[in-house]
């Protein structure tokens, strides 16, 4: 049994057999001095396999791509406004804080027009002033206008009664006069007196309705008196709005640095002219950092260089494996030989289009900013799939782009298509496999199982199989590697 145990393994591969067939020759070649034998396996005999199962594994997979070190933030300083370069204060390879000044303008008009808002925004604050005391005195009229008619309607009350009084007066003499009691000039005068207080009471009512005429005029002026403290207010912020404008614009007559940096690149000369589309027309041609087609020079070109990023293209199989926090690597030669450990910063989330590939940003802090823009750098994403079934590549064939592996199912071979996650190239991550065709569902579609660890694997030379073939299985395997696999005896 031991010798067709061999032959068996030495016919697997035309070179086996060749040397196979040698070996048969020199059995039963004359002179041997044992009889032939048969003990060997036939073609036809089942094929001895041997079976894995998906073991839990820990799948690490290095993306690494080619890069370049950018600085974290990069401002091209253009100017606002039309003008001519004052003064400029830094150069190329000064460190600036956020704030300082890099250059003034002189645009001395814009200058002229702030300072022609802000003596009108006095103004206009001066005239609020004014009608706010004119709206006092109003409110003072129209109490004194107020006044007068109550003292207007008070006499009238006085007259009122005394014509009251001299009427009744004239009643009662002019009854007694007709009984010859009372003489007919006491009824005179009575009559007298009463034609006098009518006319006091006519009086007092014209003087009321002058004092409420006038109430109505001082109440009108006291309106009016508000109104225009309205729009001298609304006056006031049209102006102090412009003011601010102006001096927005007198701001930008000031270029600043956006953050703490460094100089890259100046433009700037005494009284260069300067546009706000162009920046520097006289700037050389081959000046740095110039718009594409060359057309537009900055006045100074600011890095920020505390952090550093480098952007990593990661293929489409591997982008939902990597996400904020995955580990990299970042190795810049020009810097230092070992690799400078960091992790994924932000993701694009989103492929591009064109190549299929999601941006990766890696940030590194840059102390002394010894990490220089421009510096060539190999970035890796590290991706890790921590306790994952796996299986080794050796174990899985493919049609096309749909993975499978050989099953042993009852002595027979049975393929099995699966899907599989990330590979690092010699072990690869195996998550679900397809129902046979036996067991379909209702619908007659084939469902996904998830692996298990359960599932009797063939691991060994594929290209022998097919699909139902029986095979018998050898020793068991005990311990399995990329480059060493180990069986039991």
């Amino acid at each position: 049994m031991r010798r067709a145990f061999w032959l068996t393994f030495l016919a697997r591969s035309p070179g086996r057999r060749r040397l196979v067939f040698w070996l048969l020759a020199a059995l039963v070649a004359p002179g041997c001095h044992k009889a032939p034998t048969t003990d060997y396996a036939s073609a036809s005999d089942p094929q001895t396999v041997k079976l894995i199962q998906p073991s839990v594994r820990n799948i690490v997979r290095t993306v690494g791509q080619p890069s370049f070190i950018e600085a974290y933030e990069r401002t091209s300083i253009y100017p606002k406004l039309t003008g001519y370069i004052e003064k400029w204060i830094v150069d190329i390879g000064d460190k600036v804080k956020k704030g300082d000044v890099l250059a003034t303008l002189f645009v001395p008009e814009t200058v002229e027009d702030f300072g022609t808002k802000k003596a009108t925004v006095e103004l206009d604050k001066e005239r609020v002033e004014l009608v706010l005391k004119l709206v006092t005195v109003a409110e003072a009229d129209v109490q004194s206008a107020a006044a007068g008619l109550a003292e207007a309607k008070a006499i009238l009350e006085k007259y009122q009664a005394i014509v009251e009084r001299w009427d009744s007066e004239v009643k009662r003499l002019t009854h007694e006069v007709a009984q010859t009691v009372v003489a007919p000039q006491v009824l005179l005068e009575s009559t007298n007196q009463w034609r006098s207080s009518v006319a006091s009471r006519n009086a007092a009512n014209a003087t009321i309705k002058k004092a409420e005429a006038e109430l109505l005029s001082k109440q009108a002026t006291l309106a009016k008196a508000k109104v225009d403290v309205s729009v001298a207010r609304a006056d006031l912020t049209v102006a102090k709005s412009e003011a601010r404008r102006l001096a927005a614009w007198v701001g930008y007559l000031t270029l600043t640095a956006p953050f703490d940096g460094v100089i890259v690149a100046r433009n700037a000369n005494t009284f260069d002219f300067v546009l706000p589309s162009t920046g520097d027309p006289t700037a050389m041609s081959r000046s740095p950092y110039q718009a594409p087609g060359g057309t537009a020079a900055p006045i100074y070109v600011v890095d920020r260089t505390d952090v550093v990023r480098i952007f990593v293209d990661i293929p489409a199989e591997d982008a939902n494996y990597v996400h904020i926090g995955t580990k990299a690597t970042v190795l810049a030669k020009d810097y230092r030989d070992e690799p400078i450990p960091g992790t994924v910063t932000r993701t694009s989330w989103a492929l591009n289009v064109k190549s299929r590939t999601l941006r990766a940003e890696i940030d590194l802090p840059n102390p002394g900013s010894q990490l220089l823009p421009g510096m060539y750098a190999y970035a890796e994403v590290i991706v890790e799939r921590p306790s994952v079934r796996a299986l080794p590549l050796a174990a899985l064939s493919y049609r096309g782009d749909q993975a499978s592996y050989w099953g042993y199912d009852n002595g027979k071979a049975m393929r099995t298509e699966i899907e599989t996650g990330i590979s690092d190239g010699k072990w690869i991550e195996v998550t679900h496999r397809r129902e046979p065709a036996s067991a379909t569902a209702q619908d007659g579609k084939r469902s996904w199982t998830s692996i298990d660890g359960s599932e009797q694997v063939i691991l060994g030379d594929l290209s022998i199989l097919t699909e139902g073939v029986s095979v018998l299985t050898g020793p068991a395997v005990t311990s399995v590697t990329p480059d060493l696999i180990e069986w039991d005896t």
